[in-house]
């Protein structure tokens, strides 16, 4: 599979970005929406990403996002059990085990905008990390509108091809208690969009820097000593 993806539109990461301003200090690097070309590379993109309705009706929503995400090469925690993180197809619960997501974690995933369809009925989702994800398209945040009455915490951070105006639809999400943003090479003024949301978002804890930062664990709710 990484074969396959690394045939997909490349972003200049940020050494090769100097080295190609040093060469050629005229060039210039507007981002743009990931354009998937034509041919068998851009079809399995799509493919890894895509919502099989049958598949769907089989497994249900749960499963199915967690079976993308795993795919595409990222993982998932399950609200039953949220210490483990589950990335390998082949180990995560059977068929006729019914799970509920709780983490969705697309550290270095390929997943597309389109893909975040799969989200649609994964109602016990909280905490969602988008990091280093490549190919997520500028409006690629949208398709957290289907999880946005459970999303607490989120996390967006080195994923190129999203920019200031990606990051607004965030102020939509009104639920978030803590945001993540870092490491954002087309975002051109992380104090501005940082501004912004904490008008639209007053209960949210929001961090948006240029370091690096993590995600704080959830407090969970002390159990009463036993008499």
């Amino acid at each position: 599979m990484l074969g396959l993806l690394n045939k997909l539109p490349r972003i200049f990461p940020r050494g090769q970005l100097n080295r190609q301003l040093l060469k050629d200090p005229s060039t210039t690097f507007a981002p743009q929406p990931t354009r998937i070309g034509r041919g068998i590379w851009g079809y399995v993109a799509i493919a890894f990403n895509q919502v099989d309705a049958d598949r769907l009706a089989k497994v249900g929503p749960n499963r199915l996002c967690a079976e993308w995400i795993v795919k595409n090469g990222g993982g998932v925690r399950l609200a039953d059990n949220p210490t483990k993180l589950w990335k390998d197809y082949n180990s995560l619960p059977g068929e006729n085990r019914p799970f509920c997501l709780k983490v969705v974690d697309a550290s270095n995933a390929s997943i597309m905008k389109i893909g975040l369809e799969h989200l649609k009925g994964c109602s016990t989702i909280d905490t969602v990390i988008f990091h280093n994800c490549k190919h997520l398209e500028n409006e690629g945040l949208e398709g957290l509108h289907h999880i946005s009455s459970s999303l607490e915490r989120l996390q967006v951070s080195g994923c190129y091809n999203i920019t200031d105006s990606g990051l607004e639809v965030i102020g939509e999400f009104t639920k978030l208690r803590q945001l993540l943003i870092f490491d954002m090479l087309f975002v051109k003024d992380m104090e501005a969009v940082a501004a912004k949301l904490k008008k639209k978002l007053p209960c949210c804890e929001i961090r948006a820097t240029k370091e690096s930062v993590s995600l704080k664990p959830k407090e969970q709710p002390s159990t009463p000593p036993k008499k």
